[in-house]
């Protein structure tokens, strides 16, 4: 078996262990309703289309007030969870850098019942300045929870399944975002 692929299987385990550790969703409460569905699917493809076009109120509002991210699988790290307006000030400091981002978000499946869903989908994310990119796919999973406003994003996990382009550009992003460039 290469590394690369060696790496991947590695990479899927984790990912399959991290969501068969995951708190399960409550078995209890009503069936979501075809309402419920969408408001939860509009929510995973809002945070992504509406951070593209730098509306941040409007991300804001698809989140929980506090947000459990996983992205230790393009980055390293450990999970985070903390406040959502950390959250989007994180994103804030990089997306304005490119000169364009486009997240494609699909295959969303929704399980859940009561007050609590997961939604399952995959993304292509690509990240530009000039001509350089930098394309992440991968798998997203979302927990969300129902709140008096409505179905909100509590937690997120990325599962890395292939990278193309230049991931420097990260880098080039944040530093166009502090010199004052977006």
């Amino acid at each position: 078996m290469s590394p690369v692929t060696r790496r991947h299987v590695l990479a899927s385990a984790v990912f399959a262990a991290s969501i068969a550790a995951a708190p399960a969703l409550s078995a209890s409460g009503a069936a979501l309703t075809v309402e419920d569905r969408i408001a939860i699917a509009e929510a995973v493809a809002g945070i992504g289309l509406y951070a593209d076009l730098r509306e941040w109120n409007r991300v804001r509002s698809y989140f929980a007030a506090r947000v459990t991210t996983d992205y230790t699988s393009l980055f390293g790290g450990e999970v985070a969870t903390g406040d959502r307006d950390a959250l989007i000030a994180q994103w804030q400091g990089l997306l304005p850098g490119f000169d364009a981002t486009q997240h494609l978000i699909t295959n969303i499946v929704v399980e859940g019942a009561g007050n609590e869903a997961i939604a399952r989908s995959h993304v292509r994310a690509t990240h530009w300045i000039d001509t350089r990119f930098w394309t992440v796919g991968a798998s997203y999973l979302h927990r969300l929870v129902r709140t008096p406003e409505g179905w909100r994003v509590s937690a997120i996990a990325i599962h890395r399944l292939y990278e193309e382009g230049d991931r420097a550009v990260l880098a080039a992003a944040a530093d166009r975002v502090s010199a004052g460039k977006e």
